[in-house]
């Protein structure tokens, strides 16, 4: 006999599908903080004519770190004065720190180039580092450490982000090098062990957050100021590396600035005096220099180009070799002063470059060669 199966009465209400969620990626990165957040348009702070007709480069971007880099006596200086001198005149606010402690209130250099004192601006040497930064932390400390200098340029970022500094910021530093670490500070007076390492790291330690995060995050269109840095350091030769160029107090900063300048040569400081002769005596006014782009990580039109020529570095500012007439009738008065006669005229100057010698003085090797040669060459 057949098994009787008795059906189950079926659900009146019938299941529906689940409607598929549609997917939106604007959505999702507004809920996971991955939007994004585009750049404000890139301006050049510019630094002059010859920088650009040497590199290419209209000067220093904004929102950008930037460095200087070579021996003495090359033209960092003069690159980090003129910007800062530019700077001001945009409407930044230049905040001067001077590790070499060579500039003082009313300096003449940056006031020939055309600084205002009477306009906004900060100067931060070694002894406000250390009463200010220093002290607080070990008041027997007599001297300014890398680690002072970083929380110097965050306490101004700070001030800024608390709306007690309404103002783009532009930190000129010469230079990177010239400071200790708090550790290689306390072994020298403790008459111990050092190590050069030890201030390599702590401008990684200090530095590497600031140089590739906090500088470069200002140029984002959601915040209310953009900030710059250019600096200059020194540079040494690893001759046990290849010659591998590099720079005292270690490669953070060649790591982190986006845009480097190479100033004089690699082996030797690739520089000439620039001078001025007029009938009476001769006059050095510069050094001329070669220059190069050694790295640039820029974004936008400029991004890549790496140029090199030659430029003259003076009190005044760059100048182009070929528009060394042009500089000398311009600044006639300033050449005036410099030969302490107010007689001379631009037609009365020869300006030229003469070789250093190994102590930095001009040498008239080349010439006394010269004219000796003239002088025997036997009559045709």
């Amino acid at each position: 006999m057949a098994k009787i199966v008795e059906e189950v009465p079926s659900n009146d209400k019938v299941r529906k599908p689940t409607p598929k969620k549609t997917f939106n990626l604007d959505n999702f990165k507004k809920k996971s903080g991955t939007q994004d957040i585009p750049s404000k348009p890139l301006t050049w702070i510019p630094i002059d004519v010859g920088l650009k007709q040497a590199t290419g480069m209209p000067g220093v971007p904004k929102g950008y770190v930037t460095l200087f880099r070579g021996y003495s006596n090359t033209g960092k200086s003069t690159a980090v004065m003129r910007a800062i001198v530019n700077a001001q005149r945009m409407g930044d606010l230049p905040i001067i720190i001077d590790t070499e402690n060579n500039i003082d209130i009313g300096n003449q250099r940056l006031t020939l180039m055309g600084f205002d004192w009477n306009k906004p601006y900060i100067l931060v040497n070694n002894k406000f580092l250390l009463e200010n930064f220093g002290k607080k932390q070990d008041k027997n400390r007599n001297e300014a450490s890398i680690e002072d200098l970083a929380k110097a340029m965050y306490y101004f970022l700070d001030q800024q982000a608390a709306g007690e500094l309404p103002i783009d910021i532009f930190f000129g530093i010469d230079s990177i090098g010239t400071l200790n670490c708090i550790k290689t500070i306390n072994a020298s007076e403790k008459d111990e062990t050092q190590n050069n390492m030890w201030n390599a790291g702590a401008y990684e330690k200090a530095f590497m957050y600031l140089l590739n995060n906090t500088i470069p995050s200002s140029r984002k269109i959601n915040k209310p100021h953009t900030n710059t840095v250019v600096a200059t350091q020194k540079i040494w030769i690893d001759n046990m590396n290849k010659g591998v160029v590099k720079h005292k107090g270690g490669e953070t900063w060649n790591l982190g600035a986006r845009l480097i300048f190479h100033m004089g040569g690699i082996i030797t400081h690739g520089t000439k005096a620039a001078t001025a002769d007029s009938k009476k005596r001769t006059v050095s006014y510069g050094v001329e220099t070669k220059i190069s782009v050694a790295k640039n990580h820029i974004d936008g039109p400029l991004g890549g180009i790496s140029m090199q020529g030659t430029i003259i570095s003076t009190p005044l500012g760059f100048v182009y070799p070929d528009d060394i007439e042009a500089f000398k009738k311009k600044n006639i008065l300033y050449f005036r002063n410099l030969f302490e006669d107010d007689s001379i005229n631009a037609e009365d100057l020869t300006l030229s470059t003469k070789n250093i010698d190994a102590n930095g003085k001009i040498s008239f090797e080349d010439e006394v060669i010269q004219r000796v040669e003239v002088e025997e060459k036997p009559e045709e």
